[in-house]
């Protein structure tokens, strides 16, 4: 029973971390509930890089409310930071705020964290739950995990294409052969990914923006393959070049020759 009643809340705290999509590179998305005598008294995520972490925004949100967080358990999808970065360490927050009992859904694989945060939480005599629903809470971060353990940028390649493998018309005017929906959802990873890629030959076919046309989102930073310098000043990739950071790759003439 108990079990699920911390499966239930760690579900409320992924859902949460989620709204911060796009906005927390290169820190990790984070929610955090607080609940006391079963009932939730405060919520937050991490917002922005550079704010306030899951765990002082949901003590932000109790004490607007006017709630007494002492002796409450707080629900973290990510290990609470223990180190000095662009904020103080959350655990530290945790240990001033008296929590009892801190759920967590998966570990911090980040060496400046990566069980530190458990011990500083345990040495003040706070009981600490991990890996509830670690999979899942695992699946919310993969970028952040997969540049830990790689050292090396998450990529994800997104094309269209047809059931019968064409990805145009014959006369290659097609300006979409897929859907609103799966549009939507390649706009849903322009925000949520730092960057776009794309050849030259497809800024010169479809003269795309690359931006994200979703509301209350972010653009990524567009990056165009262009070898020989053929880019179109008019192109819209050009025209808005102020407003969205955008490297264009080249070679020198040294390089070609």
């Amino acid at each position: 029973m108990q079990e699920k009643m911390h499966e239930k809340y760690i579900r409320m705290a992924i859902e949460e971390a989620k709204k911060g999509e796009g906005f927390t590179s290169p820190n990790p998305l984070v929610g955090a509930v607080i609940v006391k005598d079963d009932k939730i008294i405060g919520i937050g995520y991490h917002q922005k890089y550079g704010e306030n972490h899951a765990e002082i925004n949901a003590f932000l949100d109790a004490q607007k409310k006017g709630e007494d967080v002492e002796g409450a358990s707080i629900y973290v999808t990510l290990e609470p930071c223990s180190h000095y970065g662009k904020t103080p360490p959350c655990a530290d927050a945790i240990i001033k705020n008296k929590i009892k009992k801190v759920i967590i859904g998966c570990v911090d694989s980040n060496p400046k964290v990566a069980g530190n945060g458990i011990k500083k939480l345990k040495d003040a005599g706070i009981e600490v739950i991990v890996n509830v629903l670690e999979e899942e809470c695992r699946k919310l971060n993969e970028v952040f995990f997969y540049y830990i353990a790689n050292k090396r940028p998450f990529v994800v390649m997104k094309y269209a294409m047809t059931i019968d493998g064409k990805i145009a018309s014959s006369s290659g005017k097609s300006k979409w052969i897929t859907s609103e929906k799966s549009r939507e959802h390649s706009h849903r990873f322009r925000n949520k990914y730092s960057a776009i890629m794309v050849g030259i030959n497809t800024v010169i076919e479809d003269n795309p923006t690359l931006n994200c046309r979703l509301p209350n989102t972010r653009n990524p930073i567009r990056i165009i393959l262009d070898s020989s310098l053929k880019i179109d000043l008019n192109s819209n990739i050009c025209k808005t070049a102020k407003e969205i950071k955008t490297f264009i790759a080249t070679v020198s003439n040294d390089e070609k020759k």
